[in-house]
């Protein structure tokens, strides 16, 4: 027996008009008695051709045994590229042929680019998937979310006062503002020892997490150094208006009488003029800035100008320490009467907390003023 056009001829007769489908879409096989065969590639391309109609020689090979290298050669394009998929090319594996289990290998090798929603699983389901390509779906969504999760946090100082150094881990990170403000950002997220200090102040030093995505506003306000004598650490508030000193007990100023301490709300940085100031004692924590102290005095005209130094002493409403300020004071010959202010707080508001706040004026060792306000 001979092959050649009589083998053609038995493929042509047995699978003429002959249609398989592939992963790719259908490959239409067709014979006219001719040696010669044509097939055509619809749906996803095949890497390396077009579509479009190409003739073959069939050779003597049947119609299945090509089928079957198309069907090996013709792998969806989606899978060879090694790329995250999106929505629309899982639906194109679908529909070109690709089972439900081999597109949820794709997916859990490839991940994919698009918001897995309840509608996006029900199209998918509508193109053939199957329960475990909507679990490697929803795998793959999660995945995808975390990696787009912010990595790093960071750190915002608000010192008092300003041009502070900023340490985390014992490493130097920066020196804050005049105004006190610095920003850290870029940090991993953890936990990290943090330190501020300014020459002449104790250092003040806290543990701080960073966590990512945030970023965490620190307010500082730093305590100068103890003095050389200090005073006792916070002693009882005195109400009672304190009596008139002498040079050896207080304020050097003959003859001198002191009025009760006052306070009055205004910036931070100026010291609001006297007919500008509204005395009070209780304060609202969302409008209040720097809360300052006024000390009265009135005495004989001295014969001279008499210069003495204020010590103020600020405590939180816990009884501790806020913080301490000096006040070079005197007072001229022809004076009869004068006021010494100097305030504690932040340029804006919110940064006090509620409570009663008390403030002591000394000069030398003599405690000669004290008084409370009240923030609410």
């Amino acid at each position: 027996m001979t092959s050649g056009a009589g083998g053609n001829s038995a493929a042509g007769a047995i699978h003429n008009n002959l249609c398989v489908r592939t992963p790719c879409g259908k490959i239409a096989l067709t014979s006219d008695d001719a040696a010669d065969k044509q097939f055509q590639m619809g749906g996803v391309n095949v890497p390396g051709m077009r579509p479009a109609t190409y003739r073959v020689r069939l050779a003597g090979l049947s119609a299945f045994f090509l089928a079957l290298m198309v069907l090996t050669a013709a792998r969806p394009a989606a899978a060879q590229q090694g790329k995250p998929l999106n929505e629309r090319e899982v639906i194109e594996l679908l529909e070109g042929g690709v089972p439900s289990a081999r597109v949820a290998e794709i997916v859990n090798d490839r991940g994919i680019t698009f918001d897995f929603t309840a509608e996006s699983e029900q199209r998918i389901r509508n193109a053939g998937g199957g329960d475990d390509l909507v679990s490697a779906l929803r795998r793959a969504a999660r995945r995808r979310a975390e990696s787009e999760q912010p990595r790093t946090g960071g750190l915002r100082f608000q010192t008092t006062p300003g041009e502070a150094q900023v340490y985390l881990n014992d490493e130097p990170k920066g020196i804050t503002s005049p105004e006190g403000d610095i920003r850290l950002p870029g940090l991993k997220p953890g936990t990290y020892s943090v330190r501020v200090s300014v020459l002449g102040y104790q250092s003040w030093e806290r543990t701080i997490t960073v966590t990512a995505g945030e970023v965490q506003t620190v307010y500082v306000t730093l305590v100068q150094k103890p003095r050389e004598n200090p005073v006792k650490d916070n002693p009882p508030p005195v109400q009672e208006t304190p009596p008139v000193t002498t040079p050896s007990t207080g304020i050097p100023v003959p003859g001198v009488k002191i009025g009760p301490l006052q306070f009055f709300e205004g910036p931070h940085d100026k010291t609001l003029e006297k007919s500008q100031r509204v005395y009070r004692f209780s304060f609202d924590r969302r409008t209040t800035r720097a809360v300052y102290w006024e000390l009265d005095l009135s005495y004989p005209k001295p014969s001279q100008r008499i210069e003495f130094k204020v010590d103020a002493y600020w405590y939180r409403p816990d009884g501790t320490e806020m913080g301490r300020q000096a006040l070079d004071g005197y007072v001229q010959p022809d004076w009869t009467t004068s006021w010494h202010a100097r305030g504690w707080g932040w340029a804006d508001t919110g940064h006090w907390t509620s409570g009663t706040y008390r403030v002591d004026l000394y000069v030398g060792n003599a405690r000669v003023a004290s008084g409370t306000f009240q923030i609410n």
